[in-house]
């Protein structure tokens, strides 16, 4: 049996929608440990915050985060997450990057990506 075009589009068009409405905060922390699929939670989470906003693509959706002046200050951020809730929420991903030595005079904008494929 063959899935039609029209079915993956709408399982994929789902599972966006379900990205879109579980990805609500985003965090930051400041261990370099390698991201798993078995992460619960950052290593060393310093803030956690409302997503700014979301863009949906065709087969992504981007989550943003951004930090003031005076957000994370004194940090040397290392890891982003992206969860369901403000705490005690599920994490849904988790990456690591390039340390982000954050000072009052840095503000950060994050935006992480989900890449969203649907295949025979």
């Amino acid at each position: 049996m063959v899935n039609t075009t029209g079915f993956l589009s709408t399982i994929k068009t789902a599972v966006k929608a379900s990205v879109i409405a579980e990805s609500t905060h985003l965090a930051v922390g400041t261990d370099n440990t390698a991201a798993t699929a078995g992460d619960t939670a950052l290593g060393a989470q310093v803030t956690i915050k409302t997503r700014q906003e979301y863009t949906e693509g065709t087969s992504d959706v981007i989550v943003s985060l951004f930090l003031n002046s005076v957000e994370s200050n004194g940090n040397s951020l290392k890891e982003v997450g992206v969860f369901d809730a403000a705490s005690s929420g599920d994490m849904a991903m988790r990456d690591t990057f390039t340390a982000i030595a954050k000072t009052n005079s840095i503000e950060v904008w994050m935006d992480v990506e989900q890449q969203i494929s649907v295949v025979q």
